[in-house]
């Protein structure tokens, strides 16, 4: 009988892949399996000295660093992730972070974390834009690994330029001293895994880790959605 209805229900409301535009089957979620097998992976949860490691790592030594895709121009992930950072698609943000989390738990560190840490935007283009990507994310790994999430101790109190279009001098100047942790106790003697979108240069990440690794003993590691270079 449950087979009927969702049959019927598929026939009648079909979902659509978010990448093909397929209809698919009962048993897909948000992706089919052809575009979910054709995303480009980067997971390299288990290489301590990965890309995204070296440039995560500039100020501090980050423990671990996690990307879950290669984000190039015109590719499938590139084409989702647009969609969820500038197009308000929330959705498909939380359904990659969903299959990320689903490889993450093939690395055992993921279970040491304290707390996770959104990368913040600034009010101001949070407020244009509606959300904070990074938030989304954070908030999807914290359900999975039940982690908490904070938002409010780690403020972006500059309001700097898009990077999108500057070279990576430019970018690291951009993005100099724009955050303040607002409590080092609440960090002290725990494992901080910081959450982003997208790395390219690793600027913003390690403007953030340079504020945050002020705390006395503090672990620090990364997870974004996805690595790209200029």
């Amino acid at each position: 009988m449950i087979n009927i209805f969702s049959t019927l229900n598929e026939t009648i409301s079909p979902n659509y892949c978010f990448g093909c535009k397929r209809v698919m089957v009962v048993s897909e979620t948000g992706l089919c399996s052809n575009c979910l097998i054709d995303l480009n992976r980067s997971f390299n949860g288990f290489d301590k000295n990965n890309d995204l490691s070296n440039k995560v790592s500039i100020y501090f030594p980050v423990k671990n660093a996690v990307s879950f895709l290669n984000y190039k121009k015109q590719s499938l992930e590139s084409k989702l992730i647009h969609r969820f950072k500038y197009e308000n698609d929330i959705v498909i943000g939380q359904t990659l972070t969903k299959i990320m989390c689903k490889e993450i738990e093939k690395v055992d560190w993921i279970r040491d974390i304290d707390l996770i840490i959104p990368l913040p935007l600034h009010w101001l283009r949070e407020l244009n834009r509606g959300f904070n990507q990074a938030n989304v994310i954070a908030v999807e790994i914290g359900k999975y690994f039940d982690i908490e999430v904070n938002r409010k101790l780690v403020k972006r109190v500059r309001y700097n330029k898009s990077q999108t279009k500057k070279t990576k001098e430019q970018r690291w100047k951009n993005v100099e001293n724009i955050f303040r942790l607002k409590d080092k106790k609440q960090l002290e003697n725990k494992h901080i895994l910081i959450v982003d979108d997208i790395a390219t240069t690793g600027a913003s990440l390690n403007s953030c880790i340079r504020e945050i690794c002020k705390t006395n003993n503090i672990k620090i590691s990364v997870i974004v959605l996805g690595t790209t270079d200029i």
